[in-house]
């Protein structure tokens, strides 16, 4: 558990304003199916895998979960601690499963062919048998998986010989399975490429940059909103430490100076870039709306209207002794989490890390860079050796998809 918390510290994965129904929604809309808490892509196969070999024996949930440790054994034993492996440390105590943690991405990409099964669900209805309408045809076996999912290697899961490595089959079968599953997704059109740029945002990837349609339109929504709502990010960030600061903390040294600095640099960046001028925060709503299937609280979208107004109306490089956009932020924090806002609460601000949130929004950019590139790296020499340009070029499976 420990080490799932410690995902969770990711500084993309805490939301202190409130504002994470917006992150989620954009990062949903742009990567359905990914999760901060996503490690490699052959956990995609590694789940389906250990399910249809307990359906097979009749097991239970707790025989899958031994499984799993199973294979969280095997992974440490011939991998290292950068890999990836989900229960690296925790080894035979941990008490998130792998399964878990993909599930939802299992559902998404059609893997598990029925989105609303739970894990235990899926192994009694595998393989289980029920009669058809044509007596002629006897029985019919279920499926909880895709039917053309690749086969586990021999001996797994006592026996991984690729790791976390994708063989060729396994990598083109993940990416079909995004591609077909997802059609109109920044992540499809992400998938049919050979191969990502190192960039930190997803907005400065080439392939990213020349997507059209909904992709490129959701995409400028979540690069404006990064942008114009980092300062709001930065500026909490200052309250806090000047808080920090007057309450006579110590421990952590000049956190007012730094964020003061932090905050600066990013006003003067809006400022010369104007980020917020070509910005149809109307159509952004409706982005969020179409995303999540219902509307946004009206305490967020008020917030983020109300400090675009205030951006609208004043030089954000003021903002430092502007009591408007101070009191905004103020009276967010203490809406959103209430008796644990830190702001002039000495008992929050002792145990205050340095830094609450004050990372810009990339969307699970880093997450989905790792599980792109682990198919993209097993698809570049193509299968048993032949080179890349003698495969199907996943653009034409695209085209395919998003036609059918």
């Amino acid at each position: 558990m420990r080490e799932i918390l410690g995902l969770f510290s990711d500084k993309e994965s805490r939301e202190e304003l409130g504002l994470g129904q917006i992150r989620d929604a954009l990062g949903d809309g742009l990567f359905p199916g990914t999760s901060t808490l996503h490690t490699r892509a052959r956990y995609m196969l590694f789940s389906p895998w250990i399910f249809q070999q307990i359906s097979t024996r009749r097991g239970t949930l707790e025989d899958a979960r031994k499984l799993e440790l199973t294979l969280v054994n095997t992974l440490r034993d011939q991998g290292s601690r950068n890999e990836g492996i989900i229960g690296y440390e925790a080894g035979s105590a941990l008490q998130t499963m792998p399964s878990t943690i993909y599930w939802s991405a299992l559902s998404t990409y059609g893997i598990l062919q029925n989105p609303n099964l739970n894990r235990e669900q899926a192994l009694s209805l595998h393989g289980a048998h029920a009669a058809t309408e044509l007596e002629e045809l006897g029985e019919a076996t279920l499926r909880a998986w895709h039917a053309g999912i690749p086969e586990a290697p021999e001996g797994f899961p006592n026996e991984v010989p690729e790791g976390m490595e994708l063989t060729f089959e396994e990598a083109d079968w993940l990416r079909e399975r995004i591609i077909y599953s997802q059609p109109e997704s920044m992540l499809a059109h992400l998938a049919a490429q050979p191969s990502l740029t190192e960039n930190a945002v997803p907005w400065e990837e080439p392939a990213a940059l020349a997507a059209t349609g909904e992709r490129a339109r959701i995409l400028h929504h979540a690069q404006r909103f990064s942008e114009v709502i980092h300062g709001a990010q930065l500026l909490y960030n200052l309250l806090i430490a000047e808080s920090y600061e007057a309450a006579g903390f110590t421990k952590i040294e000049n956190p007012a100076e730094s964020f003061t600095q932090r905050y600066g640099e990013w006003a003067q960046e809006f400022v010369d870039n104007q980020p917020a001028t070509d910005w149809d925060i109307e159509d952004f709503f409706l982005v969020i709306t179409k995303i999540r299937g219902s509307r946004l609280g009206a305490s967020s979208e008020a917030f983020v209207r109300d400090w675009v107004k205030i951006l609208d109306g004043a030089d954000p490089r003021t903002f430092t002794t502007s009591s408007a956009a101070g009191d905004l932020v103020r009276k967010r924090e203490s809406r959103n989490k209430g008796a644990m806002a830190r702001i002039g609460n000495k008992k929050r601000l002792e145990t205050w890390g340095g830094s609450s949130g004050a990372g810009s929004y990339v969307y699970r950019w880093s997450y989905v860079k790792t599980i792109l590139g682990d198919i993209q790296t097993a698809l570049a020499s193509g299968p048993t050796g032949e080179t890349a340009q003698d495969r199907t070029e996943p653009a034409e499976i695209l085209e395919v998809a998003q036609h059918a």
